[in-house]
């Protein structure tokens, strides 16, 4: 019933949206991925295609984050460390601060507007401090993937810019997710900022169900041509928390709605599920998909659908229109307020000195400390581009599951 109910809803969101659309697009030949799941058990609630490659775009930063809260714990550098804002973050592409190059803040900054403003050039920035420079940081991005059990996923970038080997899959995000929310509940609150300053200017986060959706905690949208509009989202009610990954609509509304379903549904479950238990290490997918869908067309291209469909997702009224899942936004609070430079200490001289960029030293990619939920106890060096390791390939398999990527490039 609840899969009924689900499917209905998000069956009526893109018949709206294909109304829009009118003869000038084609709808999207594949319906995405998605996925809903506890937080705290990793019990699958609703889920489709949730082993499906598809690009990430943004959400790649909650990798990029969880590396650096890692990096903390292991007492490489801490919140007040700087970050070297390079050459090279300097160049990344939109969207970005800008900021020039020399640029110093420390990385409790950094990170606050990588997760708001979702900056490329801040993501680089913070890469380059924690690894040296971002293949050695996607390195570590891939080590992290791998002890998390997270077999299909590949990182070449910290940002989640186009790049056809940087795959993930909405399970997989579950379980990034899911890693974030237990392993570093002393950091929730850089998941859930609602609203930056930096000197005059005020940032909003691009995840809207911070202000309008009850018990939203945090978490990352993204958006490329490519992957189309992207969105891990959690929230918290009665004591219960869930998931949600949502990936591939054709706005930031329809995802923002969709997810808010998925959420609605994940809360609304009281008690043990029916049926074998379904767990984020155990579920598959429908078929054996080996490349993401590229949605370029159908978001960005000719086949596009117009933009008056996103105006239905915000609870248009009349006969058979959707009922919206969001509130009317509520105030959290004045922005949090951002700042550049770094802290100065005094030298032995009674002089006031900056903080100068420590590179931490490089760290075996290897995982020492454990692997993650169904992972095998030991694994061989890591190399980014040989493709699933023979651990990887063992759950997939006793999962059912189609047979493995093919090996990705090497950085």
């Amino acid at each position: 019933m609840r899969l009924q109910a689900l499917a209905a809803a998000i069956g009526l969101m893109a018949s709206l949206a294909g109304v829009a659309a009118a003869s000038e697009s084609e709808p999207v030949p594949v319906k995405a991925p998605f996925i809903v799941a506890d937080a705290r058990t990793g019990d699958v609630i609703e889920h489709f295609d949730a082993l499906r490659p598809w690009y990430p775009a943004s959400t790649t930063k909650l990798m990029t984050i969880y590396v650096a809260f890692r990096a903390i714990a292991a007492g490489e550098l801490s919140l007040d460390s700087p970050v070297v804002y390079s050459d090279t973050a300097a160049a990344q592409p939109p969207s970005k601060m800008g900021f020039p190059a020399g640029t110093l803040l420390t990385l409790d900054n950094a990170l606050k507007i990588m997760m708001v403003k979702s900056a490329n050039d801040v993501a680089v920035a913070v890469a380059e401090t924690i690894a040296g420079d971002v293949d050695g940081f996607a390195a570590r991005m891939n080590a992290e993937a791998l002890r998390l059990g997270m077999t299909r996923s590949h990182f070449v970038n910290p940002h989640g810019l186009p790049d056809e080997r940087q795959v993930t899959t909405a399970r997989d995000m579950a379980l990034l997710a899911r890693a974030l929310l237990r392993d570093f509940p002393e950091f929730r609150d850089y998941l859930r900022i609602h609203a930056i300053q930096v000197g005059k200017k005020v940032l909003r986060n691009y995840n809207t169900l911070l202000e309008r959706y009850p018990g939203a905690t945090g978490m990352k949208t993204g958006f490329i041509c490519a992957s189309g509009y992207n969105l891990v989202a959690s929230a918290e009610r009665d004591g219960r928390e869930v998931i949600a990954v949502v990936f591939g609509e054709q706005g930031g509304k329809m995802r923002a709605e969709h997810a808010a379903i998925l959420l609605d549904e994940g809360l609304a479950v009281r008690g043990p599920l029916a049926g074998p238990p379904l767990t984020l290490t155990s579920v598959s997918s429908g078929k054996a998909y080996t490349e993401p869908l590229d949605m370029r067309p159908y978001v960005c291209g000719p086949k596009r659908a117009t933009a008056a469909s996103e105006a239905n997702q915000d609870g248009a009224e009349g006969a058979g229109a959707p009922v919206s899942r969001l509130t009317d936004p509520v105030f959290l609070g004045p922005p949090i307020r951002v700042s550049l430079g770094v802290p100065r200490v005094e030298a032995a001289d009674g002089s006031s000195v900056t903080l100068v960029a420590r590179m931490p030293r490089p760290r075996p990619i290897l995982p020492t400390d454990g692997p993650g939920e169904g992972v095998a106890d030991a694994f061989a060096p890591v190399d980014p581009g040989a493709g699933l390791s023979a651990p990887a390939q063992a759950i997939d398999s006793a999962a059912g599951l189609p047979a493995a990527l093919p090996a990705s490039p090497a950085n």
